[in-house]
């Protein structure tokens, strides 16, 4: 034990040397988690944008206004100071209800 009071009274001037160096690697080693962390977080946002369905289309007129802003009968758009005439773009498609496939040999044919 006194040897090592001996050591450390002698060369006590060392902790300005290696504490600074270690408390930098140690921030060094925080700061590459930190961006790891944040890799992987927009990694994991990009990866549920490119698995989300997409958005179904919009009918927009060329007035780029929406098919709701337009008067059913007269085809006139109803934003104020629009020069729109007449909605000719894609009309929306009606929602398909299509029932599930039935195997015709798994039928059971009242035997």
């Amino acid at each position: 034990m006194h040897d090592l009071t001996n050591f450390i009274g002698s060369y006590w001037w060392l902790m300005f040397i290696i504490g600074p160096m270690a408390g930098g690697a140690v921030q060094q080693h925080h700061a590459r988690r930190l961006k790891i962390i944040e890799a992987k977080g927009k990694l994991t946002e990009q990866r549920q944008a490119a698995l989300a369905p997409s958005p179904e289309p919009q009918p927009v007129c060329g007035c780029t206004h929406h098919l709701s802003f337009h008067n059913p009968h007269t085809s006139n758009c109803a934003v104020d100071d629009c020069r729109c005439q007449q909605y000719v773009g894609p009309e929306p498609l009606g929602h398909v209800f299509a029932l599930p496939l039935v195997d015709p040999d798994a039928i059971d044919s009242g035997r």
